[in-house]
């Protein structure tokens, strides 16, 4: 038996919440025993209110359990006519605290109506709980003989052993059996993050050999994955401070974020949040996701755009046409923003680094930054790193110190919520690790480990991918990396801690000259393609011209939309390897062959589909990154963050000639981490390559890498964080270098 789960959504640590904490504890106490899910504060949303119950029990035998909390002593109650309760407070003279949880209840059963399998099928009963009364005297006033008196849960009841008993004993809103396995399953589900998919039941892959990609990809769709945990934590709890979100490739990291960024916004409309990437090319994605997740959540009530101005998707940036975060930040301090064009001599990380530094620099003789945000989000934040001291506003990374002193102090703990999620691993322009002193400076290196007062985590690490299936994701980290690579790996994690982080098994000692296995169980892969499909996920070809492979690329992509049933816009994409020059005349060549094919194609930037023209920057579409019947071929730069069912890495040959370039092995765990299905990586000329032949290798490895090892040549990743030393505590939020000359250095 699993034993239950517990979600506290937001801390529990307010003035007055001791009788609701005894009330969470003793109900703790009861259900680590027992398979459930327990959430405090579970977020139930309406067009007319926010429906919170205290908490939310759901139990495979006693179904849900909503009980609603009061601290009040028996002398702050006056009387009880109906359901209306008259207190002694002025400033609430009265309360109807069972018509509360019963309104939360219908809340809910009116979302449980949309899945048909629960409907009507799940028992649900509603308490009040009064943790500061106890029976004797609630019944000596004879309010028990009341008709409108609601089952009650009293002081006693949290200190023995008779809770459950209250509980399963009390009278039933909903009365229906104890649930199946099938029906638990799709309740905790339905109640967790995945909580949009449907499905009656465990759906039964077809009988016959699944030949399309179509037929897979149609059972992929409808499959109901499992509750998860550290998802659903992820999700719904809102740190009270900031959290650091480490997940590998696929493991969901923007699809949270939107869902924090939604759940925020709907619990507390009033706060002012930003969710910020760096690529333009995301904001298809990320808007879709935040739009998606207020509309499921509030009934269809919310939308991004009625959620404007309070909560804003944009790119770390900004532009005149397009808002991005460091221009906001400039212009609500009356300061000019720099241009991304100002300085060419710098890629535009390192040129947004400089124009943060400044900022920061130009705002110190006038106070500081003013906090805008009650929270902020960034994805993709690999990608917001400069490397080098003339990049950085003291010791810190500027774009993150400046985030962080947008963000207004939590009144009860003086944490700012600054969320940031990323992978270094796709990181396509530094070798900078994101601990936290890298971002924050040493006196903040121990900023996110333990957890916020209320319980939430500082520090989350997901494992388990969803999106790309196992035997992709496992080669793209040995080639990412360089884990089979004859001279030695290139890169890497040198602790067991951290590949375990990533989700494999590990045998063997990080020692120079012993050796190492890694396995990645199946379970931190659900992703059940490779359940269905009988061939290869992963193929590999180099051919001998660059003809004959975009000659293959075209015939391949024609299969695909003909035999393979996929469509062209979202479910293909080609990605193309190389330096920034030699990617673009490659891309214009692809786009080339696919039109000669017959193929219509869509290249990032451009303002429609079939399009090769040199734009001005005012003439580009640098927002889009799909068009609609097209197929999308990009770099993989502009490929970050976007998935698709098919992908074709095209120019391997660019990694061959520089095996040893960690930059371009990156942009190669890009590509092949975009899918969600299969890939088609190939190249030209470079058959006897040592990068071909450590590609082979990988592929026959089967998943399995087993090396002798040898410590990283390029970037050694480490561990996460160096462990704190006894009795530290971060507690400087505001500290700046007292001089200018040490913001920056030259």
């Amino acid at each position: 038996m699993t034993l239950a789960d517990f979600v506290a959504t937001e801390q529990m640590a307010q003035p007055g919440q001791e009788a609701e904490a005894r009330v969470w504890e003793a109900v703790r106490n009861v259900w680590r025993l027992r398979e459930g899910l327990v959430y405090w504060r579970y977020p139930v949303f309406t067009a007319k209110a926010v429906r919170e119950p205290d908490l939310l029990i759901a139990d495979p035998d006693l179904g849900l359990t909503i009980i609603e909390v009061k601290s009040f002593q028996l002398r702050d109650i006056t009387g009880i006519q109906g359901h209306t309760w008259f207190l002694t407070d002025r400033e609430r003279p009265t309360v109807m605290p069972y018509e509360q949880a019963r309104h939360q209840a219908q809340a809910l059963l009116d979302r449980l109506s949309l899945e048909p399998v629960l409907h009507q099928a799940v028992n649900v009963r509603v308490l009040v709980a009064l943790p500061n009364i106890r029976r004797a005297e609630w019944e000596a006033r004879g309010l028990h003989r009341l008709a409108s008196t609601p089952p009650c849960l009293f002081a006693e009841d949290f200190r023995g052993n008779g809770l459950l008993e209250r509980i399963r004993t009390a009278p039933s809103l909903v009365q229906a059996p104890a649930l199946s396995a099938d029906h638990w399953r799709v309740l905790k589900a339905f109640l967790g993050t995945p909580g949009a998919l449907r499905s009656s039941a465990r759906i039964q892959p077809p009988h016959r050999a699944v030949q399309r990609r179509a037929d897979v990809l149609k059972f992929v769709r409808a499959h109901l994955h499992e509750f998860d945990l550290q998802q659903e934590l992820i999700a719904k709890v809102i740190p009270p401070g900031p959290q650091r979100i480490r997940g590998v490739a696929g493991s969901g990291k923007t699809v949270l974020l939107a869902q924090k960024a939604a759940l925020m916004h709907l619990r507390h409309p009033e706060w002012r949040i930003a969710l910020v990437f760096w690529s333009r090319a995301l904001y298809d994605a990320v808007r879709g996701h935040v739009d998606h997740w207020l509309q499921y959540f509030s009934g269809g009530e919310r939308t991004l755009a009625s959620a404007a101005p309070q909560l804003t998707v944009m790119h770390a940036w900004g532009a005149k046409n397009q808002p991005g975060f460091y221009r906001m930040v400039a212009e609500a301090h009356h300061l000019k923003p720099q241009a991304v064009n100002v300085t060419q001599r710098h890629s535009p990380m390192e040129a947004l680094a400089l124009a943060c530094c400044d900022l920061l620099v130009a705002l110190e003789t006038t106070g500081g930054v003013i906090p805008q945000f009650d929270a902020v989000l960034i994805d993709e934040g690999q990608d917001l790193l400069a490397d080098g001291a003339a990049f950085m506003y003291g010791d810190k990374q500027a774009f993150f110190w400046l985030a962080l002193q947008t963000v207004r102090p939590d009144a009860q703990t003086g944490g700012r919520r600054l969320i940031w999620a990323y992978d270094e691993a796709q990181s396509l322009d530094s070798l900078t690790v994101p601990t936290a002193a890298a971002l924050f400076g040493a006196d903040h290196s121990h900023l996110v480990q333990g957890v916020h007062p209320g319980g939430a985590k500082k520090s989350e690490v997901m494992t388990r991918c969803y999106r790309t299936p196992n035997a992709i994701l496992t080669a793209a980290h040995a080639l990412g990396m360089g884990l089979l690579r004859e001279d030695g790996m290139l890169t890497g994690l040198t602790q067991r801690a951290g590949w375990k982080a990533l989700g494999y098994e590990v045998e063997g000692s990080f020692v120079s000259g012993q050796q190492v296995t890694l396995h990645r169980p199946a379970q931190n892969a659900p992703n059940p393609v490779a359940q269905l499909w009988k061939d290869d996920l992963l193929s590999f070809e180099i051919y001998p011209t660059r003809q004959e492979e975009l000659q293959a690329l075209t015939r391949a992509l024609h299969q695909n939309l003909t035999i393979d049933g996929l469509f062209p816009s979202r479910q293909l994409l080609v990605v193309v390897l190389g330096a920034t020059r030699r990617t673009k005349a490659l891309i214009h060549e692809v786009a080339l062959y696919l039109r000669g094919a017959g193929l219509d194609f869509y290249v990032p930037g451009q303002q429609r589909a079939n399009e090769l023209r040199d734009l001005a920057w005012y003439d580009r579409c640098p927002d889009q990154f799909w068009v609609e019947g097209a197929i999308t071929v990009t770099d993989a730069r502009r490929a970050k963050g976007n998935e698709a069912d098919m992908v074709q890495v095209v120019g391997f040959d660019a990694l061959a000639a520089r095996e040893d370039d960690i930059f371009l092995r990156n942009q190669l765990f890009v590509g092949l981490t975009r899918s969600r299905g299969w890939v088609r990586l190939s190249g030209a000329g470079c058959a006897a390559s040592k990068m071909t032949l450590e590609t082979r290798r990988v592929l026959n490895a089967g998943g399995t890498f087993t090396f002798q090892f040898r410590p990283p040549s390029k970037r050694d990743l480490g561990e996460l964080e160096p462990p704190p030393p006894e009795g530290s505590w971060w507690t400087d939020w505001t500290g700046r270098p007292q001089s200018r000359g040490s913001k920056r250095s030259s």
